[in-house]
C-alpha cells in the first residue's frame, strides 16, 4: 500500500514526499482511513511506529484551514511531548499551511492567549494547562471536531483522570475521538466508553522486546558502577546512548562523573528547568551529544532518532518502565540494544521483570568490559565530534524560507497587513504564503514554492503598512 492509497491531499501529500515517507505504516494503514470516516479510535502501537502520523494524517486532511479557531485539540502527559506533537503536526501539514498552538505549563500564559487569538488550527498541550484556559474562557471549543488524547495510560497514571474528565466535559458537541495509549486497561475503557457511543480498538504491538532487541546484563554493585559506566562507553564508543536512572540525584551523580571525562553530554530530568531541558535534547537531537543521562521522563514519547544503545545504570522497578525505557531504541525496524546493570540483591526482581516482559536476558561477564583500556584510540573515538544531524523540517529548506519581520503586535502588525505586502510582488501570490506568526516585537512568516529570496529581496524596500520595516531571514529556520 502506498500514502496515494489512503490519502488525497496533494498537499500532504508532498510533505510526506519531504519527510521521506516512503510507505505507510501498518497502524497507519489501519488508523487514517477510520479516521477520515470519522470512526472513534482506540489505539495500541509501539513505539517508533508511525502513531502521530497516523492520526495527524488521518485528521489533518478534514480540517478546513479558512477555519480561524482549533478544529483539533491534542492532549499529551509531558511538555515535551506536546511540543514534538507540535512540530510533527506542522511538519505533515507544511503546505497545507497549518498552524498548531502549543499549550503547556511553565510557559506565559499571556503569549499562549495571544496565540490563541491568532489563526490556528490545532492545538496541543498538556492537561492542567488546557483546563487552565478553557476555565478562563481563552480557548473557542465550539469549533473542536476532532480530539486525540496521546499516552491516555501514563496521563491517568500521573493522576490527570479527573483533569482529562473535565476537558472532554466542556467539549458539547459530537466529536471523532483517538485515544492512544502503550497499555489498554480498565482507565483507557472506563474514558473510551464515557466519552464515546462507540469506538474500535486497533492493536499493534509486536513484542518488539522478544522480536528485535538484544537485552544484556551485568552483575556490577553499586559502588563499582561508576568506574563500570566509563569502561562500558567506551568500549562501545560509536554508540549513541541514553544511560537511565531512578531517581534525579543519581542522575546528577552519573552526569557529573561522566563529564570528567568528557564535556559533550546532556542530562534529562524533571528538576531541570523548562529552557535547560530543550537546550539538553537538542543537543541528542543535533548530534553534539551522543550521551545523555536521563530520567524516566525521557523513557515515552520523545522521538529521538537512531538512538544505539540503552543502559538502565539503575534496574526499573516494573515491566512498563523498562519496556518504554528500551522503546527509545529500535525504533520502527531497526534493532535495539538494551544494557542493564544489577547487584546481588536485585536478582529476585530481574527474575520478575523477564517473566513479565516474556524476554530473554543474556548474562554478560564484566571481565571483558573491565579489561577495557582508557589508552589513546579508545577515547579519541568516544570523544571524536560527530557529525551534526538535520532536524526533521530541515527537508523543507529547499523551497520554504522563514523570515522575521520587525514589526509586531506592538506595532500594530496583523497578517493581513503582511499578506497585503506580499502579495504586491510580481509572481507572489496568496498561495505562496505559509503560516504566518505574529509575536509581541516582530513577525515571522514562511514563503513557500521556491520564492522566498524573492520576497525577501522585495520586503526590503516595499512597505508595511506604510512603513519600512528591517527583514531579516530567520535564524530559527529549521524548527
Amino acid at each position: 500500500m502506498n500514502f496515494q492509497d489512503i490519502i488525497q491531499e496533494e498537499t500532504l501529500l508532498a510533505a510526506i514526499a519531504k519527510l521521506n515517507w516512503k510507505q505507510p505504516t501498518e497502524i497507519q494503514q489501519q488508523v487514517i482511513p477510520l479516521l477520515k470516516n470519522k470512526q472513534n479510535i482506540v489505539m495500541q502501537a509501539d513505539t517508533g511506529s508511525g502513531k502521530t502520523g497516523a492520526y495527524g494524517l488521518g485528521i489533518l486532511e478534514q480540517l478546513k484551514w479558512e477555519n480561524k479557531t482549533a478544529q483539533c485539540l491534542i492532549i499529551a502527559p509531558t511538555r515535551e511531548l506536546a511540543l514534538q506533537i507540535k512540530n510533527d503536526i506542522e511538519h505533515i501539514g507544511k503546505y497545507k499551511r497549518i498552524k498548531c498552538t502549543a499549550l503547556i505549563g511553565k510557559e506565559p500564559m499571556e503569549q499562549q492567549l495571544h496565540d490563541l487569538k491568532q489563526k490556528h488550527h490545532v492545538i496541543s498541550g498538556t492537561p492542567g494547562r488546557i483546563l487552565d484556559h478553557i476555565q478562563q474562557g481563552n480557548i473557542n471549543l465550539s469549533s473542536i471536531t476532532h480530539i486525540v488524547v496521546d499516552e491516555v495510560d501514563e496521563l491517568c497514571a500521573m493522576g490527570f483522570y479527573d483533569t482529562l474528565c473535565a476537558i472532554l466535559d466542556a467539549i458539547v458537541q459530537p466529536c471523532c475521538m483517538c485515544f492512544c495509549s502503550a497499555t489498554i486497561d480498565d482507565a483507557v475503557c472506563g474514558l473510551a466508553e464515557r466519552y464515546t457511543e462507540n469506538y474500535e480498538t486497533i492493536s499493534h504491538c509486536e513484542e518488539k522486546l522478544k522480536k528485535q532487541f538484544q537485552n544484556e546484563v551485568y552483575q556490577v554493585s553499586e559502588a563499582d558502577k561508576p568506574a563500570f559506566l566509563w569502561k562500558l562507553l567506551l568500549y562501545q564508543a560509536d554508540s549513541t546512548t541514553i544511560i537511565f536512572c531512578n531517581t534525579r540525584d543519581t542522575c546528577e551523580s552519573v552526569y557529573r562523573n561522566i563529564r570528567k571525562h568528557m564535556q559533550e553530554v546532556a542530562i534529562y530530568h524533571g528538576a531541570l528547568d523548562q529552557q535547560k531541558r530543550r537546550q539538553e535534547l537538542e543537543k541528542l537531537y543535533s548530534g553534539q551529544a551522543q550521551i545523555m543521562v536521563a530520567s524516566d521522563i525521557a523513557a515515552r514519547g520523545l522521538d529521538i532518532d537512531k538512538v544505539d544503545t540503552i543502559i538502565n545504570y539503575d534496574l526499573p522497578n516494573d515491566a512498563v518502565r523498562f519496556q518504554h525505557r528500551a522503546g527509545r531504541s529500535g525504533r520502527g525496524n531497526r534493532s535495539g540494544h538494551v544494557i542493564t546493570l544489577v547487584d546481588d540483591s536485585q536478582t529476585a526482581l530481574l527474575v520478575q521483570l523477564q517473566v513479565a516482559l516474556d524476554c530473554e536476558f543474556i548474562r554478560r561477564a564484566v571481565d571483558l568490559i573491565n579489561a577495557q583500556s582508557d589508552d589513546p584510540e579508545s577515547l579519541a573515538k568516544l570523544l571524536s565530534k560527530r557529525k551534526l544531524k538535520s532536524g526533521k523540517a530541515a527537508a523543507f529548506q529547499t523551497d520554504i524560507l522563514r523570515l522575521y519581520i520587525h514589526g509586531g503586535k506592538k506595532k500594530k502588525i496583523r497578517a493581513k497587513d503582511l499578506v497585503g505586502a506580499i502579495c504586491q510582488i510580481d509572481t507572489i501570490s496568496f498561495a505562496d504564503i505559509g503560516v504566518i506568526e505574529i509575536q509581541e516585537n516582530g513577525s515571522y512568516v514562511e514563503i513557500l514554492n521556491h520564492k522566498g529570496m524573492q520576497v525577501y529581496e522585495q520586503l526590503k524596500t516595499l512597505p508595511i503598512k506604510n512603513r519600512h520595516l528591517k527583514v531579516e531571514i530567520s535564524h530559527k529556520q529549521y524548527e
